[in-house]
């Protein structure tokens, strides 16, 4: 029998690679035969928890053609699989995400539930079966819990959240300066650096006919890189807009030290939008919120909005 295939998106962030590693300790655990297949190139904040811990990469699989079952983790739209899955292979989806496309994979049982982490969907499981986690996987899952919900002060953060993160640290023992250790590492954007971290967080999603982009960054620092390089950031947008043919392409730098926002848009028809969807002003190409929300809150304000 060939194995299970346990995969996220193409380019996984670390939630993806958290969640599939422990789910598929979880299924080998009851008898079942998984495996974990990374597809592209893991995000750095993933990289950085597995080389901190000296925990065992994933193998890197270009396609799930060599398996007959797919199980897709905090992924649940064809675009985030770019082709690389056939959506009638994949017999199960856990996803966290208010805007998805599930119906799209026919085969598929489907748990989505609106908590901060997909991570603490898989947690849930350990917890349910009274099974044990190693530690390995509960660090993985308490790194993609802290990320998520931006260290339990994000809009999205749930009590569900907060009960999986203590029950994995109890086994993963993390440090009271480990989210700090955490967002510092990922704020590291000199030189080329920060058009590989916008380009690879970037998403896109079909609404109202229009292919809508939303960059997004969390990091330390954001007053200081938009001072720094806002032109950068400009010209790379303006340049992915024309190259993915985006209708609307805007970037989101969540500051988690400031607990802030800054929105970055060029034209006005993106920054209009975002100003009423948000409540926010523009000033030149930027404007600024005084709370923390992520792109998986603006996308269902966005769907509202543009398909009234």
């Amino acid at each position: 029998m060939k194995p299970i295939l346990i995969t996220g998106y193409v380019n996984p962030d670390l939630d993806a690679v958290a969640g599939a590693i422990a789910y598929c300790e979880f299924l080998n655990k009851t008898d079942k035969n998984a495996v974990v297949g990374i597809l592209g190139e893991p995000h750095e904040e993933a990289k950085y928890i597995l080389d901190r811990f000296n925990i065992e990469y994933p193998q890197t699989v270009s396609t799930s053609d060599d398996f007959d079952e797919v199980i897709l983790v905090d992924a649940s739209d064809l675009i985030g699989v770019e082709d690389k899955v056939n959506p009638e292979k994949v017999i199960e989806i856990i996803d966290h995400r208010k805007v998805h496309e599930a119906e799209k994979f026919p085969n598929a049982k489907v748990q989505i539930e609106l908590v901060g982490s997909a991570s603490t969907l898989i947690a849930e499981r350990f917890i349910q079966n009274n099974m044990n986690i190693s530690k390995n996987s509960a660090i993985l899952l308490c790194g993609a819990i802290i990320s998520n919900t931006l260290n339990f002060r994000g809009g999205v953060t749930t009590d569900r959240d907060k009960i999986a993160f203590d029950f994995l640290n109890k086994t993963a023992q993390l440090s009271s300066d480990f989210s700090k250790e955490l967002f510092s590492a990922k704020s590291d954007l000199s030189g080329d650096k920060l058009k590989e971290r916008i380009l690879g967080d970037l998403a896109w999603f079909n609404i109202a006919d229009r292919k809508v982009s939303i960059a997004q960054i969390e990091m330390i620092g954001a007053k200081e890189l938009i001072k720094e390089r806002l032109n950068e950031i400009i010209e790379i947008l303006e340049e992915t807009k024309k190259e993915m043919k985006f209708g609307l392409i805007f970037q989101n730098i969540i500051d988690l030290e400031e607990c802030k926002n800054y929105f970055v848009a060029y034209d006005n028809e993106t920054k209009k939008l975002l100003e009423k969807i948000l409540g926010i002003s523009f000033y030149g190409n930027i404007a600024e919120k005084n709370s923390l929300i992520m792109r998986k809150q603006i996308v269902p304000l966005l769907k509202e909005e543009l398909e009234r």
